[in-house]
């Protein structure tokens, strides 16, 4: 008998305990930002998934993707298709699509921003009707400009660029590659409509005009003059220039290749008896063979 006051102490002990769970609710994922809690946007991207959660406040142009008669089949909602639920497509036309006379040449204000895994929702405010829609930017992620992505680009007008010997339009549409080394200069920026986006206009010594995109804080087409000279000042002349010029030569090292090449999709190793044997793999088929940190190789198919 003296045994059962301890037992029910021990209850009494054991259901306050569970009183007092905390009971936390699973995570779905889903993370919302809006101008209060947005990170700040340095403009050197444009919609892209480095930027999303720097885009609430922002203002993006519909210049509209290449080769959209058809339409945007399943870009624009009337709800948040992260959320779990289908929600119907905006201006609907035929089966999930959005006629693109309904949402090109139209200015929109970012008011929220949703992630969750790989997936965006983005609800902008048509500045003209005030209609409010949800874009997913990873079904045609070049249609939009964000306004602050152009105007900063304004910084590259009047720097000289020299050609990477990539294949450039010219003003009235032909395609032409410029000789490696070939001098121009950014004389303005631009923007189509049904195009990849905001470009910058390079003059050459000729007077042809062509166009350059930019990614990140480079240009795909060429090479700035200043990153040429800070490249020459960090690596030396030779390794400086090369790097600059994307091209990748043996006695660089790792960080070399990294900045020449950026980062590569697979590496492997081995061990040797008096150091190591590395196998660096580039898309393109480019290959990089590195012995103890320096580069002993390369290979380009």
């Amino acid at each position: 008998m003296r045994t059962i006051p301890f037992i029910m102490l021990f209850l009494s002990c054991s259901l306050y305990a569970v009183a007092q769970l905390n009971i936390i609710p699973k995570n779905d994922g889903l993370k919302e930002y809006t101008v209060q809690n947005a990170q700040p946007y340095d403009s050197l991207t444009n919609v892209e998934s480095r930027s999303f959660a720097s885009l609430p406040g922002q203002t993006l142009y519909m210049h509209g993707a290449k080769n959209d008669s058809r339409g945007y089949y399943e870009v624009f909602f009337t709800g948040n298709f992260l959320d779990g639920e289908k929600q119907p497509v905006y201006q609907m036309d035929g089966v999930s699509v959005t006629p693109a006379k309904s949402v090109v040449g139209k200015y929109y204000e970012v008011l929220k921003v949703w992630t969750k895994g790989t997936g965006c929702c983005i609800l902008l405010r048509e500045k003209e009707s005030g209609d409010e829609i949800y874009y997913n930017p990873y079904r045609y992620p070049l249609c939009m400009t964000c306004l602050g992505f152009y105007e900063k680009l304004k910084r590259y007008i009047g720097q000289a660029f020299f050609s990477l010997a990539k294949r450039v339009e010219t003003e009235d549409g032909q395609i032409i590659t410029p000789p490696e080394g070939t001098e121009y200069h950014c004389m303005d920026i631009g923007l189509k409509m049904n195009s990849d986006g905001a470009f910058l206009i390079m003059e050459g010594a000729d007077s042809v005009k062509v166009e350059a995109f930019p990614i990140g804080d480079e240009v795909y087409e060429f090479v700035s003059a200043k990153r040429i000279s800070l490249l020459k000042e960090q690596y030396g002349d030779n390794f400086g220039k090369q790097i600059a010029f994307r091209k990748v030569d043996t006695g660089m090292t790792k960080e070399m290749v990294v900045v020449a090449w950026g980062e590569p999709y697979r590496k492997s190793e081995i061990k040797k008896e008096n150091g190591t044997l590395e196998t660096w793999s580039f898309s393109d088929n480019r290959y990089v063979e590195l012995f103890n940190g320096k580069v002993l190789n390369v290979r380009v198919y």
